[in-house]
């Protein structure tokens, strides 16, 4: 039981690190968290959307309406974006994609207003995006459960381990200590099914 106790406390504590440093970085390189891979975040952001992140929502909200807005003064944009939003053949929608993505490149050369226009909107996307998860990781850390790592890329999180010594020293220890539980656990299983081939 201690050891069970000790190996929970430690992933515990190197999961709610891994997060902060994920966030940290995620805030110095303006990247936005991918928070559709995980099904709770999504629903915490556009449905749930509880009031201590909601400003970071509004203003959100407000920087994509001025997009839009600028993007549906143009009968391309328009045609564009409601021919890929109702196609169903994936192919189309592929070639409809390139196509308004080469609108959007055009726009940014022809109109002043465009890059500002969503540069800010990407950028209030992150804070939004940054605010539920660390509302999501605080309501982790209160209850004592693991947050959801799957929004951290492989690649990030081993740059984030490579550069954080004693986070990737607490990394080696949980993965000892999950070792060492699963064969305790193997063991224990071959005593009380006697597969011990004494019989």
């Amino acid at each position: 039981m201690t050891s069970a106790r000790t190996c929970k406390k430690k992933k515990l504590q190197y999961n709610y690190a891994l997060m902060d440093k994920y966030l940290d970085f995620c805030e110095k390189n303006n990247r936005i968290i991918s928070i559709n891979k995980e099904p709770r975040l999504s629903q915490l952001a556009f449905v749930t959307k509880p009031k201590e992140i909601e400003p970071q929502r509004e203003a959100f909200e407000k920087a994509k309406d001025e997009v839009q807005k600028l993007l549906r003064a143009y009968p391309e944009y328009v045609s564009l974006d409601s021919l890929y939003k109702t196609t169903a053949d994936e192919a189309t929608r592929k070639s409809i994609g390139a196509a308004r993505n080469y609108f959007y490149t055009r726009l940014s050369e022809e109109n002043k207003d465009y890059r500002p226009l969503r540069d800010k909107e990407q950028k209030v996307l992150k804070e939004h995006y940054i605010a539920a998860v660390r509302y999501m990781l605080n309501e982790c850390k209160s209850k004592q459960e693991l947050m959801p790592t799957n929004i951290i890329d492989y690649g990030v999180q081993r740059m984030i381990l490579d550069s954080n010594p004693k986070l990737n020293q607490l990394s080696i220890e949980v993965s000892i200590l999950e070792n060492l539980q699963r064969e305790t656990i193997r063991k224990y299983q071959r005593l009380k099914y006697n597969l011990n081939n004494e019989n």
